[in-house]
């Protein structure tokens, strides 16, 4: 018995250490729609603003990483994805674009950036928001980095290799519909950092996200997609290359974990 004790105790005590009955995905919602009307959305001004504060620090140096509004004083590294745009790079004689789809103001390239001196030419794509685009045109692109209204404005200027969610495809109000609008002209599709149900139905929840990211409380909805589900509507018209863990770090929806994952596909 005390063998069992210590076996179900520390398991239980993590979860409710992480546990909170405020933050966190709360519910499961009948549609996106019904979600938003319950949530205060990703449009806040305050959102913008302190991404702009922290992405400035990272641009200039002050810090390494920063993601969603928290400053941290180590990188995060990535390294599925890093290994990923590497291999990719070596298959083009060197040379990498790709579309960043949801990509803030540039957090995952100002991740990568110091891992890619090697890529003789570098094309990061950034798709966002409205204001996201305005500010980030204004206040971060480079020769290096660029940002865009829609997929069809940067297939104008690029012929990118690889398109990349990297934690947004589960905040788009239709991402299944979004996926089979991507241009068959790119190759390659790389989902990172997606969380998915222990069941064969989607989830939509709402993520309510604590004053220490953005100074305020923010809520917006958020799926968490059935694996099966997913993989066979992406199976369509894409091949599995690998799968891979976004990072090991354990998050919860109430008392269920769920881990970070990710998968590159290509297109048939």
């Amino acid at each position: 018995m005390h063998y069992l004790l210590k076996q179900l105790v520390p398991p239980i005590a993590h979860t409710l250490r992480w546990y909170s009955l405020q933050y966190g995905w709360k519910g499961a919602y009948s549609s996106f729609t019904e979600a938003q009307q319950k949530s205060t959305g990703y449009d806040a001004t305050q959102i913008l603003e302190r991404i702009i504060q922290t992405t400035k620090k990272v641009r200039d140096k002050e810090i390494p990483y920063e993601r969603d509004g928290i400053e941290y004083d180590t990188p995060k590294m990535n390294f599925p994805l890093l290994s990923t745009l590497l291999w990719i790079a070596a298959q083009h004689n060197g040379e990498l674009t790709l579309i960043d789809m949801g990509g803030s103001l540039g957090t995952t390239y100002f991740q990568n950036i110091p891992f890619l001196k090697s890529i003789q030419k570098l094309n990061w794509c950034i798709i966002e928001q409205a204001n996201y685009v305005a500010i980030g045109k204004k206040e971060f692109e480079t020769d290096q980095l660029k940002f865009y209204y829609s997929i069809e404005e940067c297939l104008q200027n690029h012929k990118p290799q690889i398109i990349l969610f990297c934690n947004a495809i589960q905040y788009f109000e239709n991402p299944y519909a979004f996926l089979t609008t991507i241009p068959k002209t790119i190759p390659y599709l790389l989902l990172d950092y997606v969380g998915y149900t222990a069941t064969t139905e989607d989830r939509i929840t709402i993520q309510n996200v604590p004053p220490i990211f953005y100074g305020v409380d923010v809520s917006y909805p958020c799926w968490f997609f059935s694996k099966s589900k997913m993989f066979a509507e992406l199976g369509k018209n894409y091949d599995k290359v690998f799968e891979f863990t976004s990072e090991p770090d354990k998050y919860y929806i109430g008392f269920q974990p769920f881990l970070y994952e990710g998968q590159l596909w290509k297109l048939k």
